[in-house]
């Protein structure tokens, strides 16, 4: 009887320990919403949910390069379109101030004007963005142009500019070259070029003023074409966001499908090992209750 006994108790043992392990697995499951606790619980779907987190992190990484670069070419879009206003108000100016009709009030009074807004042209292509200046090519610690003794330097910065890689393949500027817009090919910058301007009109020189204009007339395409290639550079980021968002979606369906557990099939379970586990608990006591007088039967 002792045998019978003991194998009785072993078999209610070893029962209700699988009874709570499984309520334990069902409480977690509904509780975090996780099908798998542990890499072993499934490893091939472990795997897979390693790699979707690696997807994940990569297309946030994307997420957040694009926000930096959202602001970068807003910010540059708005100074080009400064500038431009600046350059229509210029050749305006200019074009006012030409003429041997025209009297020396009006001449200087347009010369003052063309003065300003070479100052304002130059305050705009120093535009800065987090300390780093916009239109300095990659050369972001120096400003474009700067004044000493009054007089106004050449293009402190390079040629190269940077870019903010906002998807697979797929780049858009985040710092401009100041010297391709504001010179070109031309023999002087167009701050210089205004200068010029300014002097020719003060002195009625007729032949500056035309040279002046033509120049204004160039600056003003360049700044257009630049402003068009931010343009496409802001479409292409709507573009990559747009395809980012769609693409964070996917992945995080995928993610579900891996690693959540179907909370109505968790709670039947829960259900289940529930009532096992009690069922369990009862056997145990009923053994547990067993007399001599039980043996002697």
């Amino acid at each position: 009887m002792r045998i019978v006994f003991n194998t009785a108790f072993e078999d209610v043992t070893l029962a209700m320990q699988r009874a709570a392990e499984s309520l334990a697995e069902a409480q977690r499951q509904v509780s975090t919403g996780l099908r798998m606790g542990k890499l072993s619980d499934d490893p091939l779907s472990a795997v897979a949910a390693v790699d979707e987190h690696s997807v994940l992190d990569r297309l946030d990484a994307y997420k957040g390069a694009g926000d930096a670069a959202s602001y970068r070419l807003g910010l540059a879009d708005n100074v080009m379109t400064d500038i431009i206003n600046q350059l229509t108000s210029a050749q305006t100016t200019a074009l006012s101030a030409r003429g041997s009709e025209i009297t020396q009030g009006t001449r200087d009074a347009a010369a003052n004007e063309l003065l300003a807004i070479r100052d304002a042209l130059m305050s705009d292509i120093n535009t800065q963005f987090q300390g780093a200046y916009l239109f300095s090519g990659s050369n972001v610690t120096v400003a474009p142009f700067s004044v000493t003794g009054g007089t106004i330097s050449a293009y402190q910065g390079d040629n190269d500019t940077n870019a903010i890689d906002v998807g697979s393949g797929r780049a858009v500027a985040s710092t401009f070259d100041g010297g391709a817009i504001f010179q070109g090919s031309d023999p002087v910058h167009i701050l210089d070029a205004l200068t010029n301007l300014a002097a020719a009109i003060t002195a009625g020189d007729q032949a500056g003023i035309d040279a002046g204009i033509q120049a204004l007339n160039r600056g003003f395409d360049r700044a257009n074409a630049a402003q068009a290639r931010i343009g496409n550079d802001e479409r292409s980021l709507d573009d990559a966001r747009s395809m980012l968002t769609t693409m964070h979606a996917q992945s995080i369906t995928r993610m579900s499908s891996i690693e959540d557990a179907d909370l109505a099939q968790a709670a039947s379970q829960l259900s289940q090992a529930d009532t096992a586990y009690r069922a369990a608990l009862a056997a145990m006591s009923t053994i547990g209750r067993v007399s001599l007088m039980d043996y002697l039967k």
